[in-house]
């Protein structure tokens, strides 16, 4: 149990990280021309609020300690 929650606590850090320099993002898809049946749209790449990396890293960075203060 210690070692999975170490690996799991490292892999949320690396997640934070990677969405605390920017290079996670998700699609969003918007309609903007509508004519008869033919319709255009955009997809734009957002990324994930910065403040998200921080919580995540954070919360990975907990479950570390967690793991390596397990006992038995």
């Amino acid at each position: 149990m210690r070692y999975v929650l170490i690996g799991l606590g490292l892999i949320l850090i690396g997640a934070g990280a990677a969405i605390w320099f920017g290079k996670i993002s998700y699609p969003t898809e918007h309609d903007t021309v509508k004519v008869g049946s033919f319709s255009a749209s955009l997809t734009t790449e957002r990324p994930i609020p910065r403040w998200l990396g921080g919580v995540t890293a954070l919360t990975g960075l907990v479950i570390v300690v967690l793991g390596t203060r397990y006992r038995r």
